[in-house]
C-alpha cells in the first residue's frame, strides 16, 4: 500500500508548475530582505558610526538568518511528515497539523503578533537617542524590529506545530514501532534526528539575538522591570531550542518505554516455556525429539535477537534523553 504524501507548501515556499524554490533562490531572498534593511538603515543614519557601534547590521543578519532557517526547517519538516505517515499508515495526523496549525493565515497572525510584540519590547527597552535625530532612521529601526519579529514569529509557530505533531503521534508509537527496522530505533530515528536539527537551526538565531541585545545601549536598562524584560527576551530563543527537543523527546520516550516493556513480557514467557521443553528432551536421542529441540533452539535464538534489539532501542533512547 502506497502512503499518501502530505502537501506542505506555505506562502513563503510555494510549489509552482516549475517546482519549488531552489536553495539559491531561497538564499537570495533571505539575503535581499536582510540586506535591504541594512543598506536603508545605513543611508538613513546621520552619524554612520552609530550604525556599527549599535550593531544595526546584526539586526539585518537576524532577519536573513531567521528566514533561511525557516526555509531549511520547512524541507526537514516535510520529511518528518512522510515518516509520520509511514508510522501511522495514513496521512490524517500530518494533514491535520498542516491544515489547522500551519495555514498561511496562522503564519500571518503569528508573524504580526510576534512582530508587534518585538517592537513593543524594543520600545520599552529604549531605542538609543541618536536614532531620534532622524525620523527616517528611527522609523527604519522599528521596521527592522517588526520584520525580525515577523520572521521569528513564523518560526515559533512552526516549532509549536512540530511539538503538537510529536505529542499527537507519541501514543500510537507503541503500535507502530518495528524492532527489526535497520535504524535501530524502531523506525523513528529520523524523527529524533529532526528534533536536534531544528534546535541546531534555532541556535545561530539565538546567538545573533544575544549579540544584538547585549551590544545595544538600551536607554531604560536602569529600570528593574526593563531588566527583567531584557532577560526574558534574550533567553527566549534558547528556551524554544530546548523545548523543541525536550518536550517531544520525553513524550516519545515515555510511549517507547511502554512499548518495550509490553513487548518483552510475552517473549520472556515463551522463552521460559521453551527452556523447560528443551530440558525435557535433553537426554533423548529420538529423531523427532532432536528436530523438536532444533526448532526450539531456533525460536530461542529469534527471541533473544528480538530482546537484544529492544535493549538497544532502550539504550539509544536513554542516551538521547541524557543528551537533552
Amino acid at each position: 500500500m502506497t502512503i499518501k504524501t502530505t502537501d506542505f507548501y506555505p506562502f513563503y515556499d510555494p510549489n509552482r508548475d516549475r517546482g519549488c524554490l531552489s536553495y539559491i533562490s531561497k538564499s537570495v531572498i533571505s539575503l535581499v530582505i536582510g540586506g535591504v534593511y541594512i543598506v536603508a538603515q545605513y543611508l538613513a543614519m546621520t552619524d554612520k558610526s552609530v550604525f556599527f557601534s549599535q550593531y544595526c547590521w546584526i539586526l539585518g543578519a537576524i532577519i536573513s538568518t531567521a528566514i533561511m532557517a525557516l526555509y531549511i526547517a520547512t524541507d526537514v519538516f516535510r520529511v518528518s511528515l512522510n515518516t509520520v505517515n509511514k508510522l501511522k499508515g495514513n496521512d490524517q495526523l500530518s494533514s491535520y497539523i498542516v491544515l489547522h496549525w500551519l495555514s498561511d493565515y496562522r503564519y500571518g497572525l503569528a508573524g504580526l503578533f510576534c512582530g508587534s510584540v518585538n517592537v513593543a519590547v524594543a520600545h520599552l527597552l529604549g531605542v538609543l537617542g541618536e536614532f531620534h535625530s532622524s525620523p527616517l532612521s528611527l522609523s527604519l529601526m522599528y521596521v527592522g524590529f517588526f520584520v525580525a519579529g515577523f520572521s521569528l514569529g513564523m518560526g515559533l509557530l512552526a516549532v509549536v506545530a512540530i511539538i503538537a505533531l510529536y505529542l499527537k503521534l507519541a501514543p500510537s508509537l507503541q503500535h507502530a514501532l518495528d524492532p527489526d527496522d535497520p535504524d535501530g530505533n524502531g523506525g523513528i530515528k529520523k524523527l529524533g534526528d529532526s528534533l536536534w536539527f531544528f534546535a541546531m537551526l534555532i541556535a545561530p538565531v539565538a546567538v545573533l539575538v544575544s549579540i544584538y541585545m547585549l551590544g545595544v545601549k538600551w536607554q531604560y536598562m536602569h529600570l528593574a522591570y526593563v531588566r527583567w524584560i531584557f532577560l526574558l527576551w534574550i533567553s527566549m530563543p534558547y528556551l524554544v531550542a530546548i523545548s523543541v527537543v525536550l518536550i517531544p523527546g520525553l513524550a516519545v520516550r515515555r510511549y517507547v518505554s511502554h512499548y518495550q516493556t509490553n513487548r518483552e513480557i510475552r517473549p520472556k514467557q515463551i522463552k521460559a516455556t521453551f527452556y523447560s521443553s528443551r530440558k525435557e528432551f535433553e537426554n533423548s536421542a529420538d529423531e523427532t525429539i532432536i528436530n523438536s529441540k532444533k526448532e526450539i533452539s531456533e525460536k530461542l535464538t529469534h527471541i533473544n535477537d528480538q530482546m537484544e534489539k529492544l535493549r538497544k532501542m532502550r539504550n539509544s533512547h536513554i542516551d538521547s534523553a541524557g543528551d537533552s
